[in-house]
Formats: C-alpha cells, sequence, structure tokens
C-alpha cells in the first residue's frame, strides 16, 4: 500500500490486488508506527485504502494464484476465479505464515494470548508473568529478553532437551523458571490466557505466552517467475528491492529483514520509487530514439 501511494502521487496506473488476510490480522494493535501506535489492523488498512482512492487506485479483492512472463516483457497474474491482469512491472508482497504450534488454544489465543513478537506486543505485557513455548528453537535467547520486559518468565521446552549447561544455569539463575515436561494445552478464561496445562496434569499460571515456532515464506509467485530465493525461502533482492527477475519488485516480509510494519513500508517505497525511475528511463529513451536524427544513407 505504501508502493502503492508513491506511485499514484507519481501518476502511475496501479492495481492493488489484496487476498484481505494479512500475518497480523489478530493483532490488537499495530506498534512501532508513528502516528498510528496501537490501531487495529482491521482500521489501518481501511484508512489507507481510503487514501489511496483519493488518487483513483483500483482495489481488487482477489488471491492471485499464478504469475507469468510473457514475451513481450510484460506480466500476466491470475486470480483464484481465472480472472487474468497484465502489467509492466510486478511488485510481491505476500508475506509470511506463522508456523503456530499444534497445541489447544494455541490457535485461538493468537494474537490476543499468544504473540510472537516482543518487539510489537511485549511493552504491553510489562509486569506481568510472561510464559515462552520454544520446542522447535532454542528458547535460551528469547527467554533472557522477556525478562527485561516481564515480572517473571517461564520456559516450556515441550519435551525438548536442548539448553547447554551454561544456558539453564543463566536462566535459573536469572530467574527464569523452565519447564520440560511436554505442553498439552492452553487454558483460557474470558478469551484470555489464564495457564498452561502440562502432560503431568500440572497447570502453571501466566498471563501471556510468546512463542516463535517458525515461518513459510509465501514466495510461490516469486519461484514461479524463476526467481532466487535463500535457503530458508526468502527471496533475494537487490538495494532497490528487485529481485533476480528484472521488473519483478518484492517487498515485506517475503525478502530477509526485520518483520516490522515500518519496514514492510519502508520497502514498498524503495521498489515504488525504482519502478517509477525504470519506467521513466523506459518512457525517455523510447523518446530520444523516435526523435533521434535519421542517419543518412550511404551512396
Amino acid at each position: 500500500m505504501a508502493a502503492a501511494m508513491v506511485l499514484l502521487r507519481s501518476r502511475r496506473k496501479v492495481l492493488l490486488i489484496d487476498e484481505g488476510k494479512p500475518r497480523n490480522e489478530r493483532s490488537q494493535g499495530i506498534h512501532n508506527y508513528l502516528t498510528r501506535d496501537g490501531i487495529l489492523p482491521a482500521d489501518f488498512k481501511e484508512i489507507t485504502h481510503s487514501e489511496l482512492r483519493n488518487y483513483g487506485e483500483y482495489i481488487l479483492k482477489a488471491k492471485v494464484m499464478r504469475a507469468m512472463a510473457q514475451p513481450d516483457g510484460t506480466f500476466t497474474v491470475q486470480d483464484a476465479a481465472g480472472n487474468t491482469y497484465s502489467s509492466k512491472k510486478l511488485l510481491i508482497a505476500t508475506g509470511v505464515t506463522d508456523d503456530i504450534p499444534d497445541i489447544p488454544g494455541m490457535p485461538e489465543l493468537w494474537g490476543h494470548g499468544v504473540y510472537h513478537c516482543p518487539y510489537c506486543d511485549g511493552w504491553q505485557l510489562s509486569d506481568q508473568v510472561v510464559g515462552l513455548y520454544a520446542r522447535k528453537f532454542n528458547g535460551y535467547g528469547m527467554a533472557l529478553s522477556l525478562q527485561h520486559l516481564a515480572k517473571e518468565v517461564i520456559l516450556f521446552t515441550d519435551g525438548a532437551s536442548y539448553l547447554k549447561p551454561l544456558q539453564y544455569r543463566h536462566l535459573t539463575g536469572a530467574g527464569v523458571r523452565i519447564h520440560n515436561t511436554r505442553v498439552t494445552a492452553l487454558n483460557c478464561d474470558a478469551g484470555k490466557l489464564t495457564c498452561v496445562t502440562l502432560a503431568d496434569g500440572r497447570q502453571i499460571a501466566c498471563n501471556s505466552l510468546f512463542t516463535y515456532n517458525g515461518i513459510r515464506y509465501n514466495n510461490e509467485l516469486v519461484l514461479q517467475l524463476g526467481g532466487k530465493c535463500n535457503n530458508k525461502g526468502a527471496t533475494l533482492i537487490n538495494r532497490k528491492q528487485e529481485c533476480s527477475v528484472p521488473d519483478v519488485y518484492v517487498a515485506g516480509d517475503t525478502v530477509f529483514d526485520m518483520q516490522f510494519v515500518t519496514v514492510a513500508a519502508a520497502e514498498g517505497v524503495k521498489a515504488a520509487v525504482a519502478i517509477h525511475n525504470a519506467l521513466l528511463k523506459e518512457h525517455n529513451a523510447a523518446m530520444a530514439a523516435r526523435y533521434a536524427p535519421k542517419q543518412k544513407s550511404a551512396r
């Protein structure tokens, strides 16, 4: 949407195709975004769409299933209904999908009791008892990070034994409680997390829970076009947000960078400026060729 604003104000024709399923749709508020701190994602989206419409943008709610490069250098995308749309340049911002642990209560509390980013949701949980579910990855570093914010931190490894002796002593010495028993459920009351139930029947009280169980980069369109990704699936780009396929730009969480709304917006702006300049360069080259003096044929 940030890219669309820049391009529209540069008098470019823009089609914004939005599936309507952002990563943060269940968040209780966007943070670290000046003038919009705490705004609900749905309200933020409505404001941005309203501002974009002032410039005549066409916003289409659909899911793009395929992206194809055409022989004439343009691109065609196809949505789930089979409709196709063409453009000279293509900006992909398909984000990531969180890998939510398959534990009863975890999906239901995601975004309002269970969180993945301390920078996004840590401040409002200050002085609370905060749990950290970390089975797939070592929770040592994040537990120490949360301790700076919370009254107390409890690490749930869900049966995983990854902590090194020194890490274990460091955490316990810092006051972090560690439970290695398998987690069977998250319990809530009136939509709020109350405790974590362990396989041995114990219920460990906590006000909120953080977890990082991995993400999946939504890079399908990039791969269809022949774009390159790193070994984790993040799209490789240059400093202009252009991927390895010329005229295809990628912004937001799909690339390997800090996953903040503000960062995604900044990347969109960078991509938009690059797209506008590329179109301007092509136009100027065509005009120069048109008005270039014709060479006289040799006799």
